[in-house]
């Protein structure tokens, strides 16, 4: 088999632009908001934070056109720099990986060990990145994974949205519905002043059902592909991979090369879990791993014997068709950065939260969950957003006679489930670029389960308030 000029991470071209152009369209938006609405702050006064007014309006075009690079100077440009860092370490160590043979040997053994039980591994794999979404907070980190996935999908004779169905759509279920998750629960109710494992049985039920959920949706569609695989929307181009992958996954794999990549990854199991699960690493943790990523691929190439010379190429090769990304981050980042440089993010958040200001408690807790799914489109952290809505959400709360716990879950809801929707989120937009799929195609496959998933945690909302979550 022959694979070395094929990059294994790479952003397709169609997908960069499209999604180039969507981005730069809401920064237009963003930018035409600023002409519209006041600007205005949140001051801390003693424990409370307090909106107040500012003068003027609108903001500069030349302030609007340098914005990208303003952002990598802003609070979040650290943000932005270690997460292209991070994918493009990524992108240079699978590299290495496919070209000595890493790949080929661990997903050989996988379907060796899994042929006649495919489902099995099926429901194994979403099972895995469920937990470590809801256990330990537990997404951006899942994408490292991202294209062993994919190749064994297409390995089992399925395809590139079944590997993006296990991994990504797995790794953001988990993560939304947060049994322990440190950075939505663990933040959210230490700013609440509540406990986290209060009536943490009720997340456990969650859990659970959304697995279950996710399970029957890639199962209809994987039975779907089986039946017909020309209505895989990347029928075409999974079988080009096919054709570079043949079937030697199946015939025989190195076991050297395994044993080698078997401990690279437990590696970088290990720094996962511990970053995720050590709150002094919390902050941390995407540095952490690269350092894992870029440390195990050195020490694994060397333990190889491949040449110095020819270890750089590969990781460079890589890198190169990574490099891409950069530019979408810098455009995500930017409709935020726009909103917050121009001051309007705040009189966005007070104009919603005043929306519902003496509502019924269901009412209360709908809007709750509206204001965050809308605010979720400009600020994807949750720990940021723990730190700037919390507040305001733990007052409404005891407004409209809700709990702080079904507070919480609204926010976790919301905060959640749309990573996997919204294209403002990075994560969302480097693993479809990884994987070579169309933003399009994605919203195509995903709005009806989207359109469940909400009419669903709305029901959950709705009996949370019953039990007396």
């Amino acid at each position: 088999m022959n694979m070395e000029k094929e990059r294994i991470l790479k952003i397709n071209k169609r997908s960069f632009i499209t999604v180039c152009a969507i981005l730069i369209t809401f920064m237009v938006l963003a930018y035409v908001l600023t002409f519209f609405l006041e600007k205005g702050e949140y001051v801390p006064i003693g424990d409370e934070l307090v909106y107040q007014t500012l003068p003027g309006k609108g903001y500069s075009f030349f302030s609007f056109l340098t914005s990208p690079f303003r952002l990598l100077g802003s609070s979040d440009g650290l943000n932005v720099i270690v997460i292209a860092l991070f994918m493009l370490i990524l992108a240079g160590s699978f590299n290495v990986m496919n070209e000595t043979g890493g790949i080929t040997s661990i997903i050989g053994y996988l379907i060796r060990k899994f042929q006649n039980r495919k489902y099995l591994l099926l429901y194994i794999v979403i099972l895995c990145f469920m937990l470590f979404g809801a256990l330990f907070g537990i997404f951006e980190e899942s994408v490292t994974l991202l294209p062993i996935i994919i190749l064994l999908s297409l390995s089992l004779g399925w395809d590139t949205f079944t590997g993006l169905g296990m991994c990504l759509l797995a790794g953001g279920f988990g993560f939304s519905t947060a049994i322990t998750n440190p950075f939505s629960i663990g933040l959210g109710s230490a700013k609440m002043g509540i406990s986290p494992t209060t009536n943490i049985w009720y997340r456990i039920v969650i859990f659970i059902l959304m697995y279950l959920l996710l399970c029957l949706f890639m199962r209809i569609h994987v039975k779907r592909i089986e039946k017909d695989p020309k209505s895989s929307p990347t029928y075409e181009s999974d079988e080009a991979k096919r054709q570079k992958l043949n079937s030697h996954f199946q015939v025989d794999y190195d076991r050297r090369t395994l044993k080698v990549y078997a401990f690279f990854f437990l590696a970088v199991l290990i720094a996962i879990v511990a970053a995720s699960s050590i709150p002094a690493l919390s902050g941390l943790s995407i540095p952490i791993i690269a350092l894992t990523f870029l440390v195990g691929i050195v020490i694994s190439g060397i333990v190889l014997r491949v040449p110095f010379k020819d270890f750089l190429k590969m990781f460079g090769s890589g890198i190169a068709g990574m490099s891409p990304a950069i530019i979408m981050l810098m455009l995500a980042g930017s409709i935020k950065f726009i909103m917050d440089d121009a001051k309007i993010m705040a009189t966005m958040i007070e104009a919603t939260a005043n929306a519902f200001k003496g509502q019924s408690p269901l009412l209360g807790v709908l809007f709750i969950y509206l204001m965050v799914l809308v605010i979720q489109f400009f600020i994807g952290s949750a720990s940021a957003k723990v730190i700037l809505i919390i507040p305001i959400i733990s007052i409404l709360a005891s407004e409209v006679g809700i709990t702080q716990n079904l507070a919480l879950l609204a926010f976790v809801f919301a905060d959640g489930y749309t990573d996997l929707i919204y294209p403002t989120n990075p994560v969302l937009l480097i693993a479809l670029g990884m994987a070579s799929f169309n933003y399009g195609k994605w919203i195509k496959k995903t709005w009806v389960l989207q359109i469940i998933i909400l009419a669903v945690t709305v029901g959950l909302l709705i009996l949370g308030y019953y039990i007396n979550y």
